[in-house]
Order: C-alpha cells, then sequence, then structure tokens
C-alpha cells in the first residue's frame, strides 16, 4: 500500500515523480495505481481462497524485489530519482533496499512453501 498512497498522494497533489529519465505522467500513475490496486485485491481473495495464495505471494515477492533492486543499482550507479518533486536521497534507497528486498524475499519463500505443501491451485 505504501507505493500505492505515493502516486494517489502525488496526483492529488500535482506533484512529481522522476525515475531517471522517465517523468512520470498523470497517466502513470493512474496505471500504477491499478496495478496495485489489483494486486490488493488478489491478497483480498487470497484470504478466502487458496488457489490465489501462491500467485499473490509470488507477484508480491517479484514486485518488491524489483523495487528493491531498482534502488540497489540506483546505490551502484546514481540516478535522478524525485518523489513529490524532492530528490530521494541514497541514504533514503538504502533504507527502502532493507526494507523491500527482504520482504520480498520472504513473500517468494511463502509461495515457495506454500506449494511445496502440496496445493496444485
Amino acid at each position: 500500500m505504501p507505493h500505492w498512497a505515493c502516486h494517489y498522494y502525488r496526483l492529488e497533489t500535482h506533484s512529481g515523480f522522476v525515475v531517471g529519465s522517465w517523468a512520470f505522467s498523470a497517466t502513470d500513475s493512474i496505471v500504477s495505481l491499478l496495478i496495485y490496486s489489483l494486486l490488493v485485491g488478489l491478497h483480498v481473495l487470497a484470504i478466502q481462497t487458496e488457489k490465489f495464495r501462491i500467485m499473490a505471494a509470488a507477484l508480491t515477492g517479484i514486485g518488491h524485489l524489483s523495487l528493491g533492486s531498482l534502488h540497489a543499482y540506483r546505490l551502484l550507479y546514481p540516478f535522478t530519482f524525485q518523489v513529490f518533486g524532492y530528490s530521494w536521497t541514497r541514504g533514503a534507497s538504502l533504507r527502502e533496499v532493507l526494507i523491500v528486498v527482504p520482504f520480498g524475499l520472504l513473500s517468494l519463500f511463502v509461495a515457495i512453501a506454500v506449494k511445496a505443501r502440496g496445493f496444485q491451485g
């Protein structure tokens, strides 16, 4: 939800969001909101319906590892990253790596563990 809220706030305040040479447009943020909303909906379905659990955990893991990898790459090869019109510091990218990467790994571990328990989906 933090990434969803980021795009929502950005749209409400008409502030900037820049990753490298990509300046997110309002449409880009709306698409991001839709993707995050679908993922949240998938997780809500996974609470009740087992067949969605592996997919929800795996997609969450892959997504968080992707975001964490972006920030890890930025630590090694700095590029512009602005949120709400403010520069995102390298320290903030490090914190993102330290929080998002373990969560992504944990999510993938859960997907693998659920699959290993024999759920066939």
